[in-house]
Parts: C-alpha cells; sequence; structure tokens
C-alpha cells in the first residue's frame, strides 16, 4: 500500500454530524507529498466539552469555510485514495452524516484502520491514539489538533508496518447506513409511517385499485424533495415500483417489511399501524 491519504478531523458538539476542522497527510510512493488543514465552519453550536478538547472556538472558525466549500477542495482525494486514520469509521460517519446535512451524495470510502491494526497487533490495555502514541511511540504531540493527530497517525501506521505484511488483507469499505431516528425530520416521520401504513394494507387486500394507485402516486410527489438523503431516495424507488408495477401480495409483503415503521413517531405509531 504505497497511495493512501491519512484523515483526521475535529467536532464541534456531541452530535458526530459536523467538523470544526480537518487534517490529512497526503503520501505517494510510501513518501509525504503534502499537508492539508482547516478549520471548519460547522454551522452548529459548540459543546464545552469538546471546546475545552479541541481548543477550537466559535469565534475561531467564523472566517473558516463552511463542510459543502472544503469538501469541493478534497472530494478527489476521498474518493480516489485509501483512507488511513485511528477508528477511521468513527471520521468517515461524521463526513457521511455532514453530507447528509446539506444534501449531498454520499460516496463508498475505502478505509485501513491502524485501531484495529493496534488490536490485532499490539495487545495494548488501551488503544486510543494518544496512550499508543507515549507508550508505543515514546513521544508526545498536540492530541486533538486534526493536523498533528493525522501525522502521528501516519508514524503509527509506519511503526506497523512490521506486524502485518500485507496490508491489502485489511483494506474495508465503508458504507454509509443512514438512522431514521437520528437522520430524519419529524415531518418525514409522519409521511413514513403513513406510508408503511398504506403498504400494510396492500398486503391484505388481493388488488391494488386505482385509488391504492393515486394516493401512492400523492405520497411520492409530496416527498420528492427529501430524495437527496440515501435512504430516502431508497424508499421513493420502492414506492415508484408498487405504482408502476402489478405486484403480488407477497411482493408488497417484503416491500413492506424492508421499511419498517419509525416507532417514536407521536402519529402513525406502531399501535395504529397493526
Amino acid at each position: 500500500m504505497k497511495d493512501f491519504i491519512v484523515l483526521d478531523l475535529e467536532t464541534p458538539n456531541r452530535y458526530s454530524n459536523s467538523i470544526s476542522s480537518i487534517g490529512i497527510v497526503v503520501v505517494e510512493d510510501n513518501v509525504v507529498v503534502d499537508e492539508i488543514y482547516s478549520l471548519i465552519n460547522p454551522e452548529a453550536s459548540f459543546d464545552n466539552f469538546n471546546i475545552a478538547l479541541t481548543g477550537i472556538h466559535p469565534e475561531d472558525v467564523v472566517d473558516a469555510p463552511t463542510f459543502p466549500e472544503f469538501y469541493d477542495e478534497i472530494r478527489g482525494l476521498l474518493q480516489r485514495n485509501i483512507i488511513v486514520g485511528q477508528n477511521i469509521t468513527f471520521d468517515l460517519g461524521v463526513i457521511s452524516r455532514s453530507l447528509t446535512r446539506y444534501n449531498m451524495p454520499i460516496p463508498p470510502f475505502k478505509y485501513y484502520c491502524t485501531l484495529s491494526s493496534c488490536k490485532r497487533n499490539l495487545c495494548l490495555p488501551d488503544n486510543s491514539l494518544s496512550y499508543v502514541v507515549a507508550n508505543v511511540l515514546k513521544t508526545t504531540y498536540d492530541a486533538h489538533n486534526a493536523m498533528a493527530d493525522a501525522r502521528m497517525t501516519y508514524e503509527l501506521y509506519n511503526y506497523l508496518d512490521d506486524y502485518e505484511d500485507s496490508r491489502e488483507n485489511f483494506l474495508k469499505t465503508y458504507y454509509y447506513r443512514p438512522n431514521r431516528k437520528r437522520d430524519f425530520n419529524r415531518t418525514f416521520d409522519y409521511n413514513y409511517n403513513y406510508l408503511y401504513g398504506l403498504t400494510k394494507k396492500f398486503s391484505y387486500i388481493n388488488e391494488i385499485s386505482e385509488n391504492h394507485k393515486r394516493l401512492m402516486e400523492t405520497w411520492l410527489q409530496s416527498n420528492k424533495y427529501q430524495n437527496a438523503h440515501p435512504l430516502i431516495e431508497n424508499i421513493l424507488l420502492k414506492v415508484s415500483y408498487i405504482i408502476h408495477n402489478n405486484l403480488t401480495k407477497h411482493e408488497i409483503r417484503e416491500i413492506n417489511e424492508s421499511l419498517n415503521a419509525i416507532k417514536r413517531s407521536p402519529e402513525y405509531n406502531v399501535n395504529i399501524l397493526k
């Protein structure tokens, strides 16, 4: 594995859907060829805990690029390269949820996790980057600074090279799986569970009437504005499939089971839909 990037980011609050800074080390043919660092205006609130951890205050990011602005600069790097990081799936999840916030498409990301490698090879009581740096690499660094974390993760990656002959065996692909409770707004809760009720009813009738199809078509047209979200896009495709195909009760039942009700919805809740 000769060409890759090492990435770390910091977040402004507990919600893991916004970013306050990003650090990237670019490696080509096993040589560092570039470093990229930027504060990010998260357009979100800051928690005191995160401010104390990262040292980044709201006033520090007022003139910084927003995530969509900075993502345009690094999109190619993220999509072309293997992404190395310590607990990198956390960072990729934050990036994916940030893309969701701005209605931007979420690609799959190829990655290699140094945290997983530490667990496989070092048998430490603590696999956090700060612990490994202090007790294995025997050095110090500016922890929770995204650029410093990325540089030190690169040093850790090199150290672990003696333990794994073929890094390619441990490469994985990150696919973001949206969480309905976290990612959908309350309006779509109502609409989604109304759809769930419609499809559940269809699984008990012998034929979908033209009136039923009109109801589905109305639902589809009313919710098309949501289609930037990858999970909603999948739902819209299923609705369109129901409308335009003569499905059996079994096929509709399978679609209904794939939807699942949103249990938190105060309207059209699970008990009503039984």
